[in-house]
C-alpha cells in the first residue's frame, strides 16, 4: 500500500496545494505501465471538507470533498482511474472527533438541551472550577484536553486541538451517523479505510482521572502495562466491532488501524476475538526501530509470530506523523558520501519481510524531511518537515506545482525524473523489489526463519509458500529442513564491511546462490558464494538458494 498525503502529491491548478486531479494525473507512476512502481493500493490522507487546523483531520463535512482538493466528481474519477489500473483505494476515516465547525458541533454547543448535545463529550467543571479531569491533549502545544464553553457552562473534550471536539461513541445516534459516513464512501467504490486513532474511541465512562504515573504521558505508545483512562478502554472494542459489521456489508473491503498502543497484546486485541474488528494494524514498534541489526531482528521475529486465522502483520518506516526514515537513518556527513545506502537496505527489508508493506510517498526516491522556516509553519504538532511536496523533477516547484507551494519543495534533492532511467537509483530498486514481491509467493505468503549470522548482519529465509494454508490465515513460521527454493535475505547494518557469519548455519544453507536483488553494485543474476561472503557497509541482498 502506498500512502499519499493529498496536499503534497501533485497540484493541478497552480494554487500550491495538492489535489485529486493531480493524483489522478500521476497514477501511472504507481500502476498501469511496465515502468510503474507496481503497488497494489493507495491510501489517501483526509480529503473531506475541513478548516485545515489539523490539515484534514478536523472534518466539517464527512460526505463532501474540500474545495482545495476538488469535488466529489473528481473523487469518483480518481476511484475509477485507480481501479482501471488495478489499484485499490483506501480513505482515511477519522471517527474520534470532528471540526468545531461541523454542523453537529454547532448544534451541540448551542444548548445543553439540544438533541446533538450528547453527540460530543461534555462535562461540568472540576471542584476547582477548572477542567473536569487531568486528561491532556496528544499535542503538547495544546495542553489540557478540555476547553471551556462560556455559553453553556461546561467543558468539551478534545484529544487533539481545541478545534477538534471528541465525538461520544456511546451515543447511538452519533454512532449511527458515523456508520453512515462509511456507507457513503463504500457505495462510491472505496475499497476500505485507514482508521485514525481507533484506540481513542473507548474512554472511561465516568471520565476518571488518569493515574498519576501516566497523567503526563500523552500517547498510549508511551505506555507498557500501564493504562490511560482517556483511551484504550475495553468498551472501545464493541465500537470497533460495530464499525467492522458496517464494512462487512460490502464484501472485500479492508480496515487498517492506527492503534497507538505500545503493549503488544492490547494492540493485537484490536483484531477482535474472532477477527471481527480490524483486518490490519500498524506496528508502532517497527516504526521506532533504530538503525541496528538486533532491533530489526527482533521486529522480524515479531512479524513472523503474528499471522493466525484472523491477523496479518504490517510494516512501515515512514508516514505523515513521523520523521522520514531517510532522515532518521542518515549517516553523519563524515561517515561517507552515500547518503542513500541505508535507504536501499530499508527498501529490501520492507519488501521481503512477512506481511503487508506500507510505503509513504517520496520514500521510493529517498526523500528526506525538509526544514520549514518559521513563517511557513502550518502544523499544530510540528510535522511539516515530513509532509513536504513530492519531488517529481528539478526546478522551481519540483514538478509539484507551478504556483507557490504550501510547503517548501527544496532546491535540491532526489526527483522521480532524475532517477527514472538510472538503473542504480533508489526508484528502480523499489520497482525491482515490488515486481519481485508481486511475482513470488514466498515473499507474499511464504514462511520466515531467522538465520544465525554476524551480530551486525540481519539474515533470514523466506520459505516455499504454504499456499492455500496461508491464504486461510495459517501461521507462516518456517523451520529448518524446508524444501529447496528458498530466498535468503542479508542486511549489514554496520558502517564497515562484515563477514556474514553464515557458516554458523552451514548445515541448512547451500554453498552458493543467485542474486535476485541487491542494494549495492553487484548485478542481479550473479552467483554468490555464501561460505565466505563479505557484505559492504550498509549493504543488503536477496539471494535464491
Amino acid at each position: 500500500m502506498y500512502q499519499i498525503y493529498p496536499l503534497s502529491w501533485a497540484d493541478s491548478n497552480r494554487d500550491g496545494f495538492g489535489d485529486l486531479p493531480g493524483i489522478t494525473a500521476h497514477l501511472d507512476h504507481l500502476a498501469g505501465r511496465p515502468d510503474s512502481l507496481g503497488v497494489d493500493a493507495i491510501w489517501l490522507s483526509p480529503i473531506y471538507r475541513s478548516p485545515m487546523v489539523d490539515f484534514g483531520y478536523d472534518i466539517s463535512d464527512h460526505c463532501s470533498v474540500d474545495p482545495r482538493f476538488g469535488t466529489l466528481a473528481d473523487a469518483d474519477l480518481l476511484f475509477g482511474e485507480a481501479h482501471g489500473r488495478g489499484l485499490r483505494v483506501l480513505l482515511d476515516y477519522v471517527p474520534n472527533h470532528t471540526s468545531d465547525q461541523h454542523p453537529w458541533f454547532a448544534q451541540s454547543r448551542s444548548s445543553r438541551r439540544n438533541r446533538y448535545r450528547d453527540w460530543y463529550v461534555w462535562a461540568d467543571p472540576g471542584p476547582d472550577g477548572g477542567p473536569p479531569n487531568n486528561w491532556l491533549s496528544a499535542f503538547e502545544r495544546t495542553g489540557p484536553a478540555w476547553t471551556y464553553d462560556q455559553a453553556t457552562g461546561q467543558w468539551y473534550l478534545h484529544s487533539f486541538t481545541s478545534a477538534q471536539p471528541d465525538l461520544n461513541w456511546r451515543n447511538p445516534d452519533a454512532r449511527a451517523a458515523m456508520h453512515d459516513v462509511l456507507r457513503f464512501w463504500l457505495r462510491r467504490g472505496v475499497d476500505g479505510f485507514r482508521i485514525d486513532v481507533p484506540h481513542r474511541l473507548g474512554k472511561h465512562p465516568e471520565l476518571a482521572d488518569n493515574p498519576a504515573d501516566v497523567a503526563a504521558l500523552r500517547r498510549c505508545s508511551q505506555l507498557d502495562e500501564r493504562r490511560h483512562n482517556s483511551m484504550d478502554h475495553p468498551d472501545g472494542h464493541d465500537m470497533m466491532r460495530r464499525i467492522r459489521a458496517v464494512v462487512d456489508e460490502f464484501p472485500g473491503r479492508v480496515l487498517v488501524g492506527e492503534v497507538g498502543v505500545h503493549h503488544p497484546q492490547r494492540r493485537l486485541a484490536y483484531h477482535g476475538s474472532d477477527g471481527d474488528e480490524l483486518h490490519l494494524i500498524f506496528d508502532f514498534g517497527f516504526w521506532r526501530n533504530p538503525w541496528r541489526a538486533d532491533a530489526f531482528r527482533a521486529a522480524g521475529a515479531r512479524l513472523a509470530r503474528w499471522p493466525d486465522a484472523h491477523r496479518w502483520p504490517t510494516h512501515a518506516l515512514s508516514n505523515h506523523d513521523i520523521r522520514r526514515h531517510a532522515t532518521r537513518f542518515a549517516r553523519a556527513a563524515e561517515d561517507g558520501p552515500d547518503t542513500l545506502a541505508r535507504v536501499r537496505v530499508a527498501a529490501i527489508l520492507l519488501l521481503t519481510l512477512p506481511g503487508t508493506t506500507f510505503l509513504y510517498y517520496g520514500e521510493e526516491i529517498g526523500m528526506t524531511d525538509l526544514a520549514v522556516p518559521a513563517a511557513h509553519v502550518h502544523d499544530p504538532d510540528g510535522r511539516d518537515p515530513c509532509r513536504s511536496p513530492m519531488r517529481w523533477r528539478s526546478g522551481p516547484g519540483a514538478g509539484f506545482t507551478e504556483g507557490q507551494p504550501w510547503l517548501p519543495t527544496g532546491s535540491e534533492g532526489p526527483t522521480v525524473a532524475g532517477q527514472d532511467r538510472d538503473p542504480g537509483s533508489v526508484l528502480n530498486l523499489y520497482r525491482r523489489l515490488v515486481r519481485l514481491r508481486a511475482g513470488d509467493e514466498r515473499l507474499r505468503l511464504g514462511g520466515y526463519r531467522l538465520v544465525d549470522s554476524d551480530p551486525d548482519v540481519y539474515a533470514f529465509l523466506r520459505l516455499a509458500s504454504v499456499g492455500a494454508a496461508a491464504r486461510q490465515g495459517a501461521a507462516v513460521t518456517g523451520r529448518a529442513g524446508d524444501p529447496a527454493g528458498r530466498l535468503l535475505v542479508l542486511a549489514n547494518f554496520a558502517d564497515q564491511p562484515r563477514q556474514t557469519g553464515l557458516d554458523r548455519d552451514a548445515e541448512s544453507l547451500p554453498g552458493q546462490g543467485v542474486l535476485l536483488a541487491g542494494s549495492g553494485q553487484r548485478p542481479a543474476g550473479v552467483r554468490i558464494r555464501l561460505t565466505d561472503l563479505v557484505l559492504c557497509a550498509d549493504e543488503a541482498m536477496v539471494i535464491e538458494i
